[in-house]
């Protein structure tokens, strides 16, 4: 089943849906930080202070301290050297693609089986098969830090047996802010992300070492990119406690459920989990849980259910829930 929700808010815990109330399951809005007081004041603090979207150049004569700070507490947080903002997490990834396709002209490119299309550069699509068959040999390797919409963990050891000469580029806009993205390799590690999910700004990031951010810094292609909006990042720069409280209480909900979860597809401690059993959408649909079931990122493939466990869930729910897939009978 493919079905779609017409309202005008974004949806928090409860849903109507066919004139029912269901727990919403859908969406990446991992961590409902909309809600929260304090991102919520420092959003009306930032819309005040910045009246309105900024679309300047980079290398504009006029310049905010804004986005340096955030992008200077975001490296903190995610111990890494520096970090570059961009308005989407898409021109995130393709900044980084066009930065060390420039840099390594002549490199072989490599992406990953799954990999989104933020890191998709032309002639060059994710490979086919499974990840665990990939060819790892080429000098730029991509991929993502966890798959979605297919719950997979990706990272898992080949990132140490890398060398120095290669170049290892990761989406992590389903990790970043959720779970811990620290990669131990050899190799030059470049991160992205969108922000729009974890952090629920309108914004994407490049993390990496100093001397490649700051390459990537003067590249024209993130100079002639205009920056994130301003209020939006103000709020976020002001709001990291906010993030830390619902961390927290998605770290519980995750390990609740992957300690008890049964009959689909998740990580470990992770918030979310999927299934190609179509059955399985009406299953949870008649026991009053609402999940993603759509064809992504190709619309002609067959529809994927995929859930997460948004921070606005409770423990009941989470015990609900388990108990719900615990009597699933097509598995």
């Amino acid at each position: 089943m493919s079905y779609q929700i017409h309202d005008n808010h974004i949806p928090e815990r409860l849903v109507s849906f066919e004139g029912k109330k269901y727990r919403w399951l859908g969406g990446t809005n991992y961590l409902n930080i909309g809600t929260h007081p304090l991102f919520q004041e420092k959003l009306q603090e930032g819309i005040r202070i910045f009246s309105q979207n900024w679309g300047s150049s980079r290398l504009n004569n006029y310049r905010m301290d804004v986005w340096q700070n955030l992008e200077d507490v975001l490296a903190k947080r995610f111990q890494v050297e520096a970090a570059a903002l961009c308005s989407s997490g898409l021109l995130a990834g393709q900044t980084a693609m066009q930065f060390i396709a420039q840099k390594y002209p002549e490199a072989k490119i490599s992406l990953a089986p799954k990999t989104h299309p933020a890191l998709w550069r032309h002639p060059h699509l994710p490979a086919p098969g499974e990840f665990s068959t990939w060819e790892k040999d080429a000098q730029i390797l991509c991929m993502d830090g966890i798959g979605s919409p297919w719950v997979e963990e990706f990272l898992t050891g080949f990132e140490q047996q890398l060398s120095p000469n290669q170049t290892l580029i990761v989406d992590e806009s389903h990790r970043l802010g959720i779970v811990s993205t620290q990669i131990e390799s050899s190799a030059n590690v470049i991160q992205t992300s969108s922000l729009s999910k974890a952090f629920g700004i309108p914004a994407g990031i490049i993390l990496g070492k100093k001397a490649a951010i700051d390459s990537i810094k003067i590249n024209p292609f993130w100079v002639g990119g205009s920056p994130a909006n301003p209020a939006y990042v103000y709020a976020c720069l002001h709001a990291q406690e906010a993030y830390d409280e619902r961390v927290i209480l998605s770290s519980e909900l995750a390990k609740a459920f992957t300690n008890n979860a049964s009959h689909v597809q998740f990580v470990k401690n992770y918030p979310a989990f999927s299934s190609e059993d179509p059955a399985l959408f009406d299953h949870l649909k008649s026991l009053g849980f609402l999940c993603n079931q759509f064809a992504y990122p190709n619309p002609d493939a067959s529809p994927l259910c995929r859930a997460i466990l948004p921070s606005c869930l409770n423990l009941q729910d989470i015990e609900d829930l388990t108990h719900a897939l615990s009597t699933y009978e097509n598995a």
